[in-house]
Formats: structure tokens, sequence, C-alpha cells
């Protein structure tokens, strides 16, 4: 199989899954494997790549973009998988969709512009989510906010927790939490909502309740063409509330309960059927202790390794060999 990876190596910290992916498309057998840079995906109808073979060391990996690249047709690859991580501009997906039907990709890039933004669930799985809204109006959120205070404000796209504010009343000020920007103070909850338009111009965001099971962690289920491959589940350290491992987070070994196994049942065919096949679904403690649905990551999804470390099971393998199918497919 000839394959196509597009990253961004910056994004990746040495632990993070693409980079271990990288490693084991580099030296399987039945695989012949490119990198693209994200900022070659220009438009052009064609893929500007480096071969990667062998042992691909933390160096070599960081250093891809500055190889020299070649231009190739998309016809010349069996399978292209994007690794790339949000955000990015949605020019990167247009161009990709332009030769959609020139190769194959394990995700439908004219589809990931839907189903990536954090409304795309709201459509069909709104009655797995806690209390939300998604709103761009003052006096709507401010309505949530008198009922839910403490609460979340999710930006439309982003990873690794970095786009999630918790926010809350202390005394006449509003207070907001972020991995990125820690502990920031406003005079109103309209200098908050000013703040995160221009973190995310669209001005339309997800508001959530803040769990009080929150320490209980973050549960990823891995699925890939509707199979569950299993869940492990990230912990924060004590004192933060984002379970992201890129956040700090530790993952530890879980298990796919039936009220997950269902949901996933219900909802993972209005991304399959839109020629979307990897996804990570992340559940949160609710507040009557029963596991609830948090969100659905789709594209870019990390953990199969971690995944693999945790329960012994062959993940890797059993994602790379499913890879060497599809792209075989008729």
């Amino acid at each position: 199989m000839k394959l196509l990876c597009i990253t961004d190596p910056a994004t990746h910290p040495t632990f993070d899954t693409t980079v271990r992916l990288y490693r084991a498309f580099a030296q399987h057998p039945e695989i012949e494997f490119y990198h693209a840079p994200v900022s070659s995906v220009d438009g052009s109808g064609r893929f500007n790549c480096v071969r990667v073979a062998g042992l691909l060391s933390d160096d070599a990996f960081m250093q891809l973009d500055a190889q020299p690249l070649t231009s190739y047709s998309p016809a010349a690859f069996d399978l292209v998988f994007n690794r790339a991580d949000e955000p990015v501009p949605q020019a990167f997906y247009d161009h990709l969709a332009q030769v959609e039907d020139q190769t194959r990709f394990v995700n439908r890039p004219s589809q990931l512009s839907y189903v990536r933004r954090k409304d795309f669930l709201e459509t069909y799985g709104q009655q797995y989510l806690p209390e939300h809204i998604f709103s761009s109006s003052l006096e709507e959120i401010n309505q949530f906010f008198e009922q839910y205070d403490p609460m979340v404000a999710k930006l439309n796209i982003s990873y690794g927790g970095k786009g999630v504010y918790k926010i809350w009343r202390q005394d006449d000020q509003i207070l907001t939490e972020n991995v990125q920007e820690g502990l920031q103070t406003y005079p109103d909850l309209r200098a908050v909502l000013v703040h995160l338009t221009q973190l995310d111009s669209e001005g339309h965001f997800e508001f959530v309740e803040f769990l009080k099971n929150i320490d209980a962690g973050d549960k990823r289920v891995l699925v890939v063409d509707n199979k569950i491959y299993g869940a492990l589940l990230r912990k924060a350290q004590a004192g933060s509330w984002v379970h992201n491992v890129t956040a700090g987070a530790q993952y530890h070994p879980s298990k796919v309960g039936p009220r997950e196994q269902d949901i996933i049942r219900e909802t993972c065919d209005y991304y399959r059927n839109r020629g979307i096949y990897t996804l990570g679904y992340d559940f949160l403690m609710g507040n009557d202790g029963n596991w609830i649905l948090s969100e659905v990551n789709a594209g870019n999804i990390g953990g199969y390794d971690w995944l693999e470390e945790i329960s012994g099971e062959p993940i890797m393998s059993r994602l790379t060999n499913w890879l060497l199918q599809f792209a075989n497919q008729s």
C-alpha cells in the first residue's frame, strides 16, 4: 500500500499517537509511506511529499517539513490518512476535497468540514449530552448561566482541551479558566464572549453545565469503521479539570459499558455514512453517576498506542491491518 499522511510535526509532542503511527508505518513491510506538510496542501491538485522509511527518531520526525518535497498526483496513493491537528483553515479541507475522486481518504475531507464542528452532534445526539445550548445570543447565554453556574464554553474547532473554558461568577466578576490562558477575570459575561469571539470569529458556541463528577475523568472510546477498539480513562493531575493527555493527564484502563455501547451503536452510522471511519467518543460522568456523552471527535484521533499499552491488545496492528484492507476496497 502506498500511504500518505498529512500533519504538522510541530503540533505533536514526542508521546503523541501520530508520532508512533509514523514510526509504525515507516517500518511496515507492506506500506510505502509518505509525509506531506499541512502547509503544502495548496489547492494545486497535487501532493507535495517526502518518503519516510526505516527507523524514525523524534528529531527526524520534527524535521520532516524541512525535507525536500516531491510533487505527486493524488492517484499515486492508495490511501490518504489526514493527521493534522486542529485548528486548520477551512481552505485545507476544501483543497483536499478537490481530489476526493482521485484517491481514497480514511476520512472524507469534504465531510470533515461538517462533522468536526461541535454543533454537528446536536443534529442527532442531543439526547445523549449534558444540559447545554448552542448560541451566540448574550441574553440566551445569560439565562443558561443563571441556571448553570459554573458552566463550560467550547470553541467550535480545537483539540487537546485548548478550546474549553470553565466560566463562573465570583462576587461581581466573571472568572474563566483554560489550560493555555490560566485564570482570567472579566467584568461581565459580555466581555468573556468578546474574548471567545476573538479566538473563534463565528461567535456561536456550545455552553454546557459543569458536571459535579468531572473529577471521575474523561473516558475515550476508540471506534474504527463502527467497531469498538476499546476505552481508556484520562484523568487530570490534582487541581485540574481538563482530562486531556496533551494537557498533562494520565491514562488508565477502562471498559466500554452497555450505556456507552448503545450510544455508539445508535450514532456511529451518522459518521460512517459520510465517509468518516475513525472516531473518538468522549464520555464524562453525569450528575447521576452514569457516563454521559461529551463529544465525538472525528479525523485525527489519538490514543491507539496508549490503549495498546494499557490493554495488552495489538491495537496498532489492528488499525494498520484495517487501513491495508480499506485501501484495497473497491
